[in-house]
Order: C-alpha cells, then structure tokens, then sequence
C-alpha cells in the first residue's frame, strides 16, 4: 500500500549462506522439521502451512551493532522460497497484515525511538505516522507475545 516503504525480512545472501553451512552465524545448527502450520517465516516474509520443512536459526537484524542488536530466533523454509526479489517487498506482507505487533522505531544510529502496539488491521497506518518523522530511519515490526523479529521496514532508495 505504501510505495515508498519497503519491507525486509533475512537476507538473501544470509538465507544461502545459512542453508550452504548447515548452520546459522551463531553456530546453530539447521536442523529440518515439519512446520505445523501458523509459523511466521522470515525468508519470504509469509506464513507457513502445515507441511512444510522450516527450520529455527538465530538472526540478527541489525547490521549497526549497538545495544539494540538483539540475537533472536527466526523460522526459515530449509530450502529455497519465494524469497522477496532484491531481498525486499515493496507492499506490507500479506499473511502479517491482521496480526497485533509492536513495531519499534530506530533512528540512523541504531538507536530506539518509541514503540507502539499496532492493533490488527493497523500496522500499515501506523508504519506511515511512524515515517512521518524524519529522525525515523527503520522500524523493526515485532512478534507481540514472544518479541521476535519478524522484518524491519525501511523508506525506498
């Protein structure tokens, strides 16, 4: 819906190199499971369905450093996806649109703004308040119970 946003989940060059190791950057290894369905997967930014092989590694999303570059778990296929083109969507992820997230504001140097509970429905409204600020430069759009990662969001160009 907003055009000059874009929508970030693991990137691509981690996803391969993850999958080519066997293990994530941390030293976990991929281990392959059957998903159950409902798990929130980071590669291609899109729900699981029942069946599917996923795996569990250990991401950081944040390249900066800094305090708030938290280690945390992220669900990923255990072979290739239909990972977002150029490592981004351009629309809010479809399967994470009705979902209530906390979405975290960032401003250039890694430091974290605000947080604001975006009730189902409303994180696209929100991510655009957010944005509106200038000294925004990323929001991080978490998990509400759990407060993992689920993808960072980033204006275009």
């Amino acid at each position: 819906m907003n055009a000059e946003l874009r929508y970030e989940g693991v990137p691509g060059s981690e996803l391969h190199r993850i999958r080519c190791n066997g293990h994530d950057d941390f030293g976990n290894a991929v281990v392959s499971r059957t998903s159950e369905g409902g798990e929130p997967l980071r590669c291609c930014l899109t729900i699981a369905g029942a069946g599917e092989e996923i795996a569990l590694v250990a991401h950081r999303p944040m390249t900066a450093g800094g305090p708030y570059a938290e280690v945390g778990p992220v669900f990923m296929h255990v072979t290739g996806c239909a990972e977002p083109a150029d490592d981004f969507l351009v629309d809010f992820p479809v399967d994470f649109r009705n979902r209530r997230v906390v979405l975290r504001p960032y401003d250039a140097a890694g430091q974290m703004l605000d947080g604001v509970v975006a009730e189902s429905g409303t994180s696209e409204k929100e991510l655009g308040r957010l944005f509106e600020d200038p000294v925004v430069d990323t929001v991080q759009v978490r998990n509400m119970l759990a407060g993992c990662w689920n993808f960072t969001v980033r204006r275009q160009g």
